[in-house]
């Protein structure tokens, strides 16, 4: 049999098709490494998709959904989204106006009855994108707090927010300022309920969840309960040996969180998906026949502090960036799209004071390549006063800050002035947990055994610096 030998183009793109198939298991690996030992130290349990080019390179749950009946987190366990449910909110609104149903700039009071006289100049599309002044409830009441628990709990609880809201004085002339507000976005699905003729429920399930696809999704308190959707799970000071030494999800220490009552219109977080279904949601966010290209243009076109319709619009990494983020007690979400990479990542955990913003960076890093650094563990231990002595004073870092090094009463501290005061957690004579950045702070001795540099080392960069004599 002849053999045929491939055109010197053809080489080309066979080999960079199979380079990019291994970068593609490259990044599924690594990411998976990541998320298991943050999972295997009780740092995290949830879900995650990543996708790029529309193929998705990882999908994975991770720890328990109940973790009482050890019933595992998996892609299909439903979440609740929290304030990532206000890009559906913000979409439901514009489809009415798209139907002739609204305007963005009519007054809030034309829908609401009852409406107070400082209400009257706010339009919906401050609603939209924070401007209206409006407080935010959350801010009053602590998210999680037993005061907030106690409010959230009752099926009455979003009538209640609006009714308070209508006592108290604005933030700020509407349009003036951004300052985020929850309870605007409660009002904004009161808002599309009457301009709808019919519950806004029912509204954003026959009009973007049905023609999206999105069968495992639903809103919170409307229609059939959801059937895999995981418990959401606190905990308390568990203490540094435990946090950075790891401990079992199993151990005993996290605490199911009662289910909020989230009665509709609860268009501020009153969602539940999966990640399979806020992939198709992004993936419909590229243009669609459900929201055409030149509708997710508008959505995706910042105001004040970078705020589109329901998305944060900046840039991650010196790249264009599309998200937003959930936290509800029990449940923490992610939503991430890098247009011109054609990356999204979706991150699901139903624990509260899992470090999210943290795993976002790290898993975000990991995807595009950048430096990054996997979860500090050790053991802690008890550095004698000598030990501790070698290391205080002060260091020139590289960028020209002055890093103090000092012995407080409960832990070694690291102190730039006007920038930050961090506790130093020892692992070794030299290495510490660095628990701000959630990275480490390394010494360098000379053989005297004194300090002479210091490193402190998170976000995968090195910021070094040199005792001062």
């Amino acid at each position: 049999m002849k053999t045929r030998k491939l055109s010197p183009i053809l080489l080309m793109l066979c080999l960079f098709s199979l380079s990019h198939a291994t970068r593609a298991q490259d990044v599924a690996q690594a990411v998976d490494r990541y998320l298991s030992l943050r999972t295997e130290m009780g740092g995290f349990s949830g879900a995650v998709l990543i996708a790029r080019d529309g193929k998705v390179l990882l999908r994975k749950g991770y720890g328990f959904a109940d973790v009482e009946r050890r019933v595992p987190y998996t892609p299909e366990t439903q979440h609740e989204i929290a304030s990532i449910s206000k890009m559906f909110t913000a979409m439901a609104a514009l489809k009415l106006r798209d139907s002739g149903k609204l305007q963005l700039s009519d007054s809030i009071c034309k829908y609401l009855p009852d409406c107070p006289a400082a209400w009257q100049p706010i339009t919906i599309q401050q609603l939209m994108r924070h401007t209206s002044g409006i407080p935010d409830y959350e801010q009053q009441l602590e998210i999680g707090s037993d005061k907030y628990l106690e409010l959230m709990v009752k099926p009455e609880a979003t009538s209640i927010i609006i009714e308070n809201a209508k006592k108290l004085p604005l933030d700020f002339k509407p349009g003036e300022k951004f300052h985020y507000s929850n309870t605007g976005y409660i009002i904004l699905s009161h808002i599309v309920q009457r301009a709808a003729g019919q519950p806004f429920a029912e509204f954003v399930r026959k009009n973007i969840l049905e023609p999206a696809g999105m069968k495992h999704s639903g809103i919170i308190g409307a229609g059939k309960p959801p059937q895999k959707l995981a418990h959401g799970y606190t905990y308390g000071d568990i203490g540094w040996e435990k946090m950075i030494g790891g401990v079992a999800l199993t151990a005993g220490h996290l605490k199911r969180l009662p289910q909020l009552a989230l009665t509709p219109p609860a268009g501020d977080g009153g969602l539940y998906s999966t990640i399979d279904d806020l992939y198709l949601w992004s993936r419909l966010m590229d243009g669609s026949k459900l929201v055409p290209a030149a509708l997710a243009a508008e959505v995706y076109t910042p105001g004040l502090d970078n705020y589109g319709y329901g998305w944060f619009i900046d840039k991650g990494f010196e790249r264009r960036r599309m998200w937003h983020n959930g936290l509800l007690p029990g449940y923490t979400s992610e939503l991430l799209k890098f247009p011109d990479d054609k990356i999204t990542i979706i991150i699901f955990c139903n624990m509260d004071r899992a470090r999210l913003s943290r795993i976002r960076r790290d898993v975000s890093a990991i995807v595009l390549g950048k430096p990054y650094d996997m979860p500090v563990r050790g053991t802690v231990i008890k550095l004698t006063p000598e030990q501790v002595a070698r290391l205080e004073g002060t260091y020139k870092m590289s960028d020209g800050d002055v890093l103090t090094i000092r012995n407080e009463p409960d832990y070694l501290t690291a102190e730039i002035k006007n920038q930050f005061t961090a506790g130093l957690i020892p692992l070794s004579q030299t290495e510490f947990y660095f628990p701000l950045a959630d990275g480490k702070a390394l010494f360098t001795l000379d053989p005297n055994g004194r300090a002479v540099k210091v490193n402190l080392r998170y976000s995968g960069e090195d910021h070094t610096g040199e005792r001062i004599p």
